[in-house]
């Protein structure tokens, strides 16, 4: 049997009713969004020809294409930039589309993202649904519903997504890390990480930003598996690749600086983030790094965290970050019953690996041991692999006998 057709194999012998975790949001086609560059002078130009595109929108106010282009380099921007603002000029240029109830697909999709973004994780699904009823072919919009149902904890539903994306054989990457995702979280991480590796071995003609993701991807699943050092091979393959290609990659980098917090290499975490703290979660990481290290330059970190989180309340974005707000308020704070409430607000909405290690960090600095019923259930419903998560939970159980 061919190689690439044994990848495929060991995919399908995943594809079965599962228990998901999400990873982040990756297109799968040449015309879909994708994460962009990070140097000044990439981000120049890519705001430049934002610019360009607005300025003929302006002329075209009616254009439906044009209003589409200007709202995809906006989102895009929005993505590599970790700044909200970029999503809100793309429902200003599609605001007449947008308030129709029915919507062309290509609208319909891009407000299934921008609601994605708010975490109006119920509005993405119903614009989701409705597109993929319409038209169950649309790759893109199976991915995406795919992440969302993944992040709300509904993984039967969203592996249906994954499959569909594997049975088109259009981007077996994309597969690879819709599939493993799922099942690196159900009993079965080994099988997932082995099929993810082999994928990305096989899938040399994909993009910079889908080997960024299914790298950061594998290292998170081999991390939760307690392989540290295999975990950060592939990220820093993850980093190299970044720096190679342009891209840039605010999760990434979220998700490195995490490893390097826990493994107590607080000052290579500082280093990483010294220069991106215009992201609210690297800066948010910065303060972590600084605060382990007893940095000077803690209380002017921890004053833009307070103006922040203050700002996001005040645009009605507070529930896009609870789970930053719960770790702010537990680690940095120090103020584990209110990071207690927003860590369970978080759980409502959210429940990824790392909502679910914050709720059991807050629950158990909190000593509310009841507090993390649904946490200890989840982990039961899906026989999650994670040697943290259930280390976590074995002191709370102690605690509460």
């Amino acid at each position: 049997m061919p190689r690439t057709s044994a990848v495929v194999a060991a995919l399908l012998l995943l594809a079965a009713p599962a228990f998901a975790a999400s990873e982040p949001y990756v297109p799968t086609d040449d015309g879909a969004v994708l994460e962009r560059v990070a140097p000044r002078a990439a981000e120049a130009a890519a705001l430049r020809a934002l610019n360009a595109q607005r300025r003929v929108l302006a002329r075209h106010p009616d254009d439906l294409s044009q209003a589409i282009a200007y709202a995809r380099k906006a989102i895009e921007l929005g993505r590599a930039e970790a700044d909200p603002r970029y999503h809100g000029y793309a429902e200003s240029a599609l605001a007449p589309w947008l308030a129709l109830g029915d919507p062309p697909p290509t609208v319909r999709l891009l407000r299934a993202t921008l609601r994605q973004q708010r975490h109006d994780f119920t509005g993405a699904l119903a614009d989701l649904d409705a597109l993929i009823g319409s038209h169950p072919d649309d790759l893109q919009a199976r991915l995406t519903r795919a992440t969302v149902l993944m992040v709300q904890g509904r993984p039967a539903e969203a592996l249906a997504d994954c499959n569909a994306l594997l049975n088109a054989r259009s981007n077996l990457l994309a597969a690879a890390v819709c599939v493993t995702s799922v099942r690196s979280l159900d009993g079965h991480a080994a099988a997932a990480t082995q099929a993810l590796s082999a994928a990305l071995d096989e899938s040399p003609a994909s993009t910079p930003g889908e080997r960024i993701w299914a790298l950061t991807a594998l290292a998170e699943m081999l991390t939760r598996q307690g392989q540290p050092a295999a975990a950060e091979t592939r990220f820093r393959a993850a980093l190299a690749l970044l720096a190679a290609s342009g891209e840039h990659d605010p999760y990434l980098l979220t998700a490195w600086a995490d490893f390097l917090l826990a493994g107590h290499r607080a000052a290579e975490a500082l280093a990483i983030t010294r220069d991106q703290t215009r992201i609210d979660n690297l800066l948010l990481r910065h303060a972590l790094a600084q605060s382990a290290l007893g940095d000077p330059g803690l209380a002017d970190s921890l004053a833009q965290l307070d103006a922040r989180f203050t700002e996001a309340g005040l645009r009605g974005d507070s529930a896009v970050h609870l789970r930053e707000e719960a770790l702010f308020t537990l680690k940095l704070k120090r103020d584990p019953a209110r990071a207690l409430d927003f860590a369970m607000r978080n759980w409502q909405s959210q429940r990824e690996p790392a909502d679910a290690r914050l709720l059991l960090e807050t629950a158990l600095a909190a000593q509310q041991a009841a507090a993390v019923q649904p946490v200890l259930d989840w982990m039961t419903r899906t026989g999650i692999e994670d040697a943290e998560l259930h280390a976590l939970a074995a002191k709370l159980k102690a605690g509460s006998r």
